[in-house]
């Protein structure tokens, strides 16, 4: 009598816990409008695109996003003054860098994604748009091991000199010492 085939794992672990549902991209009225603004200021530039609440995002390719960014930090009706936050998101085959936009003058939000490969993690710098990147970018650096082409300085900001490794990704080997 034969064995059936023996399933093959799959390649990512399992998810543990209970199901996780994921929020309808809905905006509200405001939303609605920056959605339109933005979509208008990157034009052929993006990829896709989405929101929810007042906050729409466009995702663009990697080497755009100083561009597109500078787009809607000068654009007159959006006025993205501010970088109030950039960050990464390992999905384990990609990264995806993100930038917060912020007006201080409409109070409007909004985001640019880009996906980077993992096995080459670089994005050109948009220190030459909002001084806050230079930290920004350093933390990035630290712990996603994303290199921001241009920018001057990329030494650890969280990290000591000689850290081995990026704590931020998923492969990091975060639980391999013992407890006491």
């Amino acid at each position: 009598m034969t064995q059936p085939p023996k399933p093959t794992p799959p390649e990512r672990p399992a998810r543990h816990g209970p199901p996780v549902e994921v929020a309808q991209e809905v905006f509200d009225v405001q939303g609605q409008e920056t959605a339109r603004l933005l979509a208008r200021v990157v034009g052929t530039n993006a990829l896709e695109s989405g929101g929810r609440d007042e906050v729409p995002w466009v995702r663009v390719e990697r080497e755009r996003l100083p561009h597109v960014a500078e787009r809607c930090r000068d654009d007159q009706s959006l006025r993205m003054d501010m970088l109030h936050l950039l960050l990464a998101v390992d999905y384990v085959e990609h990264l995806e860098v993100v930038y917060i936009l912020l007006s201080t003058q409409t109070l409007r939000k909004a985001m640019l994604k880009a996906r980077v490969p993992a096995n080459d993690a670089q994005v050109p710098t948009a220190t030459h748009l909002w001084e806050a990147a230079h930290w920004y970018e350093r933390e990035v650096h630290d712990l996603f091991g994303v290199t921001f082409t241009g920018n001057p300085d990329l030494s650890p900001l969280l990290l000591y000199e000689g850290f081995e490794g990026h704590p931020g990704l998923k492969s990091f080997p975060f639980h391999d010492h013992d407890e006491f």
